[in-house]
Protein backbone atom coordinates (compact mmCIF):
# COMPACT_ATOMS: atom_id res chain seq x y z
CA UNK A 1 0.00 0.00 0.00
CA UNK A 2 3.01 2.19 -0.35
CA UNK A 3 1.53 3.06 -3.89
CA UNK A 4 1.61 7.25 -4.70
CA UNK A 5 -1.47 8.50 -4.86
CA UNK A 6 -2.79 10.19 -8.31
CA UNK A 7 -2.59 13.86 -7.51
CA UNK A 8 -3.77 15.04 -10.99
CA UNK A 9 -5.47 18.12 -10.37
CA UNK A 10 -4.38 20.78 -7.93
CA UNK A 11 -4.85 23.25 -10.59
CA UNK A 12 -8.20 22.83 -10.01
CA UNK A 13 -8.12 23.70 -6.17
CA UNK A 14 -6.19 26.31 -7.44
CA UNK A 15 -8.84 28.04 -9.59
CA UNK A 16 -11.39 27.26 -6.66
CA UNK A 17 -9.77 29.53 -4.38
CA UNK A 18 -9.19 31.97 -7.28
CA UNK A 19 -12.71 32.06 -7.66
CA UNK A 20 -13.34 31.90 -3.51
CA UNK A 21 -10.74 34.98 -3.18
CA UNK A 22 -13.06 36.74 -6.09
CA UNK A 23 -16.25 35.91 -4.27
CA UNK A 24 -14.87 37.35 -1.63
CA UNK A 25 -13.96 40.65 -2.84
CA UNK A 26 -17.78 40.40 -4.12
CA UNK A 27 -20.21 39.37 -1.23
CA UNK A 28 -17.96 42.12 0.88
CA UNK A 29 -18.72 45.30 -1.55
CA UNK A 30 -22.16 43.93 -2.48
CA UNK A 31 -22.62 43.50 1.68
CA UNK A 32 -21.38 47.10 2.54
CA UNK A 33 -23.37 48.55 -0.30
CA UNK A 34 -26.15 47.61 0.84
CA UNK A 35 -25.50 49.17 4.66
CA UNK A 36 -24.68 52.14 2.73
CA UNK A 37 -27.45 52.30 0.53
CA UNK A 38 -29.83 51.85 4.22
CA UNK A 39 -27.82 54.93 5.50
CA UNK A 40 -28.38 56.94 2.22
CA UNK A 41 -31.35 56.46 2.67
CA UNK A 42 -31.96 57.51 5.82
CA UNK A 43 -30.03 60.78 5.57
CA UNK A 44 -31.83 61.60 2.17
CA UNK A 45 -35.16 61.51 3.84
CA UNK A 46 -33.87 63.51 7.09
CA UNK A 47 -32.05 66.01 4.98
CA UNK A 48 -32.78 66.39 1.20
CA UNK A 49 -36.51 65.46 0.87
CA UNK A 50 -37.29 67.31 4.40
CA UNK A 51 -36.12 69.97 3.14
CA UNK A 52 -37.64 70.19 -0.10
CA UNK A 53 -40.93 69.80 1.07
CA UNK A 54 -40.63 72.59 3.59
CA UNK A 55 -39.50 74.54 0.94
CA UNK A 56 -41.94 73.47 -1.15
CA UNK A 57 -44.71 74.14 1.34
CA UNK A 58 -43.35 77.55 2.04
CA UNK A 59 -43.37 78.35 -2.03
CA UNK A 60 -46.74 77.12 -2.21
CA UNK A 61 -48.44 78.75 0.93
CA UNK A 62 -46.90 82.54 -0.84
CA UNK A 63 -48.72 81.49 -3.79
CA UNK A 64 -51.56 81.22 -2.07
CA UNK A 65 -51.57 84.10 -0.30
CA UNK A 66 -50.66 86.03 -3.20
CA UNK A 67 -53.56 85.11 -5.19
CA UNK A 68 -56.27 85.10 -2.52
CA UNK A 69 -54.50 88.61 -2.10
CA UNK A 70 -55.21 89.32 -5.91
CA UNK A 71 -58.86 87.29 -5.68
CA UNK A 72 -59.76 89.96 -2.35
CA UNK A 73 -58.93 92.83 -4.19
CA UNK A 74 -60.56 91.99 -7.45
CA UNK A 75 -63.64 91.58 -5.21
CA UNK A 76 -63.80 94.78 -3.81
CA UNK A 77 -62.52 96.69 -7.07
CA UNK A 78 -64.57 95.07 -9.77
CA UNK A 79 -67.48 93.08 -7.43
CA UNK A 80 -69.55 93.14 -10.53
CA UNK A 81 -67.39 90.69 -12.47
CA UNK A 82 -67.11 86.71 -11.80
CA UNK A 83 -63.31 86.31 -11.83
CA UNK A 84 -63.15 82.15 -12.45
CA UNK A 85 -59.60 82.98 -13.32
CA UNK A 86 -58.23 84.42 -9.78
CA UNK A 87 -60.54 81.68 -8.45
CA UNK A 88 -59.00 78.76 -10.53
CA UNK A 89 -55.02 80.34 -8.97
CA UNK A 90 -56.78 80.00 -5.74
CA UNK A 91 -57.59 76.19 -5.85
CA UNK A 92 -54.67 75.49 -7.97
CA UNK A 93 -52.71 77.38 -4.82
CA UNK A 94 -54.25 75.41 -2.59
CA UNK A 95 -54.02 71.93 -4.32
CA UNK A 96 -50.33 72.81 -4.13
CA UNK A 97 -50.23 73.35 -0.11
CA UNK A 98 -52.01 70.55 0.32
CA UNK A 99 -49.90 68.14 -1.49
CA UNK A 100 -46.46 69.53 0.55
CA UNK A 101 -48.85 69.25 3.37
CA UNK A 102 -49.43 65.56 2.52
CA UNK A 103 -45.65 65.16 1.78
CA UNK A 104 -44.65 65.85 4.55
CA UNK A 105 -47.12 63.83 6.48
CA UNK A 106 -45.77 60.69 4.44
CA UNK A 107 -42.02 61.75 4.92
CA UNK A 108 -42.42 62.22 8.98
CA UNK A 109 -44.32 58.69 8.97
CA UNK A 110 -41.36 57.26 6.80
CA UNK A 111 -38.76 59.26 9.07
CA UNK A 112 -40.10 57.85 12.29
CA UNK A 113 -41.07 53.81 10.70
CA UNK A 114 -37.59 53.74 8.52
CA UNK A 115 -35.65 52.92 11.63
CA UNK A 116 -37.79 50.27 12.69
CA UNK A 117 -37.95 48.47 9.45
CA UNK A 118 -34.61 48.75 8.54
CA UNK A 119 -32.77 47.72 11.36
CA UNK A 120 -33.73 44.22 11.75
CA UNK A 121 -33.09 43.34 7.78
CA UNK A 122 -29.36 44.89 8.43
CA UNK A 123 -28.86 42.63 11.78
CA UNK A 124 -29.49 39.99 9.03
CA UNK A 125 -26.51 40.59 7.53
CA UNK A 126 -23.79 39.99 10.03
CA UNK A 127 -23.99 36.29 9.95
CA UNK A 128 -23.11 37.01 6.21
CA UNK A 129 -19.91 39.79 7.21
CA UNK A 130 -18.80 37.27 9.70
CA UNK A 131 -18.52 34.72 6.88
CA UNK A 132 -16.94 36.96 4.29
CA UNK A 133 -14.90 38.18 6.54
CA UNK A 134 -13.73 35.41 8.80
CA UNK A 135 -14.64 32.12 7.44
CA UNK A 136 -14.11 32.53 3.95
CA UNK A 137 -10.49 33.97 4.30
CA UNK A 138 -10.12 31.08 6.71
CA UNK A 139 -10.96 28.91 4.36
CA UNK A 140 -8.55 30.37 1.37
CA UNK A 141 -5.76 29.51 3.90
CA UNK A 142 -6.81 26.20 4.39
CA UNK A 143 -6.80 26.23 0.29
CA UNK A 144 -3.38 27.83 0.12
CA UNK A 145 -2.00 24.75 3.25
CA UNK A 146 -3.87 21.92 0.93
CA UNK A 147 -2.45 23.12 -2.02
CA UNK A 148 1.03 23.53 -0.60
CA UNK A 149 0.94 20.16 0.88
CA UNK A 150 -0.20 18.35 -1.83
CA UNK A 151 2.46 20.17 -4.55
CA UNK A 152 4.95 19.19 -2.10
CA UNK A 153 3.60 15.63 -2.51
CA UNK A 154 3.29 15.52 -6.19
CA UNK A 155 6.63 16.46 -6.17
CA UNK A 156 8.15 13.97 -3.95
CA UNK A 157 7.69 11.26 -6.77
CA UNK A 158 6.83 7.41 -5.81
CA UNK A 159 8.43 5.88 -3.09
CA UNK A 160 10.94 3.69 -4.09
CA UNK A 161 9.55 0.06 -3.86
CA UNK A 162 10.84 -2.48 -1.31
CA UNK A 163 13.39 -4.68 -2.81
CA UNK A 164 12.08 -8.14 -3.00
CA UNK A 165 13.75 -10.93 -0.12
CA UNK A 166 16.02 -12.49 -1.70
CA UNK A 167 15.83 -16.17 -1.79
CA UNK A 168 18.05 -18.16 0.85
CA UNK A 169 20.71 -20.22 -1.23
CA UNK A 170 19.59 -23.71 -1.78
CA UNK A 171 21.30 -26.50 -0.15
CA UNK A 172 21.47 -25.93 3.22
CA UNK A 173 24.15 -23.90 5.61
CA UNK A 174 27.90 -24.30 5.13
Amino acid sequence: MSEKANVSSIDALEAFRADLIRFIEKARVALEDAEGEVRRTRNWLDGDRTIHWKRRLKQCAKQLEQAEAELYNARIVRPEESHSFLRIAVAKAKRGVEEAEEKLRVLKHWRTHYDNLTTPLVRRLSPAFFLVSRHLPDGVHMLDESIKALQAYAEKGPAPKPAAPVAAEEGGET
